[in-house]
């Protein structure tokens, strides 16, 4: 669990009249990562592809014309299952029946999805009519004021901040505003005065923005009329298109299942093409390639030769007699595989990135790191408990949701309980500090004591960060990394070293000669030798590429740098105590408040109010921020010191329970 899961590479050879039993055999089992053989060794470069012919392109077409179906009558797709190895036959003819079927139904509901989009558009234009010309028909007045040919009218918007404009300017005029209706900031008014006044008004109107309405060419006629025709010609509309949702509805019905079926059969068919796309022919075989989990291998190579009826030669090697795997050409793929408890914070790894195969894998203590962190910064029982609740609904329950956010509500579950077993030690329960006594200390009373124990967590932290590296460095046999890199040994000697010397001063002792000498000079004279002693262990030449000055100021940089940046990680961790702080203070201003009304009339509603509300900013908003700054202490403290993200992910083609099919 240290490390991700162990792989082999399977090597087969199988003869051509073997080819197709054998390619369903591996999307059967659905175990094998294949690799293209063209990226490994160049001799296969000169080998054919298999040649899929046209059924390549007619699958790939139809698997969108039925998916594009499936969204227009909101069918679901189903995920494929290991029993659905069924459908791995399909013929040209097979082919032929969907591509008709399909085609048929393509074409009806085209027709109905055209009638309703032209049934939308001209219901919309229906209701903005009956919207312009509504206010009109409560004064009973024609939209286009024909008959009043010595009147100057204008109906339109005008922003409300500028209608007392209006009303002002036009007081010295023989007219009226008449304000019909609010719409979005916005008045729809009708000004009636003399065309006498016509330039006036319009100087007016237009220093106030006012925004004339057209009345539609179908209003110009009694408004009374207009409206009383308008609904019912949206009515009308409406009745059409409920009548198509109802034959769209029918479709469905009555084809979901036909549907769903050929989408599956297509998806299946899709996938042993894939397969297919990754061998390469000779005279008389195919040869692939790919990885399995060590587990796994003997099925693997079980069912290959029981497809090909031992007509298949299966070999099976280890990554690490891979020449290519040992020069970093060959990519082995990475698989994260623990118990249940730690696939959340699986997420939370591979987020960042894949480790590589021959690095440490550090899901484990990230769960344990991240945890402690959390419930720190917000250890409460009732607010844990409340997470507790949520989590277990997301991440649980039957029918819940699927995929990361199953994983994200397990996550939330697990910082639940972590943040009850951290309110029983700080004594708190709804940011209630006296209700029941603490087990360990209360952050408020404690501060000093609380910075410390943020800081000696980091340097734990920081400290199994620099342990991980120098493993990965011993794994890879990379001494200079190792002994010399940032986070290599002599770094992390001078780093134990200084921490050592700072918590004996904090102690009020005297900093031992002897520490300062061993623990930080010596090291530090080691980093200024790092390209001799390289040398001596290399069997080679001493050599300054940029000379001997620019190697000495590259090294003081280095050692400044080192320093620096170990001091600002360690005290990085402070966060964690004042987030913890900032938790029980957005509390005390709470209960201020609650305080301030309490003796006020209907003063428990109103304090029961801001408690509840109070109490729910807390948990989402001092959540969301505890869950942002651990992630960040995990990735940039604690992943800087030794992760090298680039890994290439296990991803198995098929439909057993170990592969994720695509759609």
């Amino acid at each position: 669990m240290l490390t991700p899961e162990r792989m082999h590479q399977v090597n087969v050879v199988v003869f051509e009249t073997e080819v197709d039993a054998v390619a369903k055999s591996i999307v059967r089992l659905g175990m094998l990562h294949l690799v293209q053989l063209d990226d490994t060794e160049s001799w296969v470069e000169k080998l054919q592809d298999y040649d899929a012919g046209e059924v390549r392109t007619r699958i790939d077409v139809m698997r969108l014309r039925v998916s594009s179906l499936m969204k227009d009558l909101g069918v679901r797709s189903l995920p494929l299952e290991p029993r659905d190895d069924q459908l791995m036959e399909m013929s040209p003819t097979d082919l032929d029946d969907i591509e008709k079927e399909i085609g048929s139904l393509e074409s009806t509901v085209e027709g109905l999805l055209a009638r309703r989009k032209e049934f939308d558009v001209r219901l919309d234009r229906l209701r903005g009519i009956l919207n312009e010309v509504t206010p009109l028909a409560a004064l009973g007045m024609p939209a286009d004021g024909a008959p009043y040919s010595f009147l100057e009218i204008h109906y339109g918007r005008v922003g409300t901040e500028n209608l007392d404009y209006i009303q002002e300017k036009i007081q010295p005029l023989a007219a009226v505003v008449l304000q019909l209706d609010h719409r979005d900031g916005s008045e729809v008014i009708l000004l009636i005065g003399l065309k006498t006044d016509r330039l006036k008004i319009k100087r007016i109107l237009r220093e106030a923005a006012f925004e004339e309405i057209e009345v539609p060419e179908e209003a110009r006629e009694e408004t009374g009329e207009v409206t009383e025709e308008l609904g019912k010609k949206i009515g009308e509309l409406e009745e059409q298109i409920t009548a198509v949702d109802e034959e769209m509805r029918r479709i469905r019905e009555n084809n979901a299942v036909v549907i769903t079926e050929y989408h599956r059969s297509l998806k299946v068919a899709g996938l042993l093409l894939t397969v297919k796309n990754y061998l390469k022919k000779t005279r008389k075989t195919y040869i692939f390639s790919g990885w399995v989990p060590s587990g796994e291998k003997r099925r693997v190579e079980s069912e290959i030769l029981r497809a090909a009826r031992g007509r298949a030669i299966v070999e099976i090697v280890p990554p690490e007699e891979i020449a290519g795997v040992k020069t970093g050409k060959v990519k082995v793929p990475v698989m994260l595989k623990h118990p249940g408890f730690f696939r959340p914070f699986e997420m939370l790894v591979s987020s960042y990135g894949l480790p590589e195969y021959t690095f440490i894998d550090p899901t484990i203590f990230v769960a344990i790191s991240f945890l402690v962190m959390f419930g720190m910064m917000f250890g409460d029982i009732g607010h844990g408990a409340i997470l507790m609740s949520l989590g277990w609904l997301i991440g649980w329950r039957k029918g819940g949701i699927k995929g990361a956010g199953k994983q994200i509500g397990r996550l939330a579950f697990y910082c639940g309980i972590s943040s009850v077993i951290f309110g029983f030690l700080f004594g708190s329960i709804f940011g209630l500090e006296e209700l029941i006594p603490h087990i360990w200390m209360k952050p408020m009373h404690d501060v000093l004591y609380f910075f410390k124990v943020a800081v000696y967590l980091g340097i734990v932290m920081i400290s199994v960060g620099i342990i991980f590296n120098i493993i990965n460095a011993v794994r890879v046999k990379n001494i200079k990394s190792g002994l010399f890199d940032q986070a290599g040994l002599i770094s992390a000697i001078i780093y134990w070293g200084g921490v050592g010397a700072v918590s004996i001063f904090l102690s009020n002792k005297p900093i031992p000669m002897k520490l300062v000498i061993y623990a930080v000079g010596i090291p530090i004279l080691l980093l200024f030798l790092k390209e001799p002693i390289m040398a001596l262990i290399q069997h080679r030449r001493v050599m300054f590429e940029k000379g001997v000055f620019s190697y000495l100021m590259e090294t003081v940089i280095e050692v400044i740098e080192i320093i620096t940046g170990y001091l600002a990680n360690t005290v990085s961790f402070i966060r964690v105590a004042a987030f913890s702080l900032a938790h029980v203070g957005l509390f005390i201003a709470v209960f201020s408040l609650v305080d301030t009304v309490k003796d006020k009339s209907a003063g428990i509603v109103y304090s029961a109010l801001i408690l509840i509300i109070g109490n729910a900013v807390i948990i989402a908003l001092e959540g969301l921020v505890v869950t942002i700054q651990a992630i960040r202490l995990e990735y940039y403290e604690f992943f800087g010191k030794f992760f090298i993200g680039g890994g290439q992910a296990y991803k198995p083609i098929g439909i057993g329970e170990t592969s994720e099919p695509q759609d």
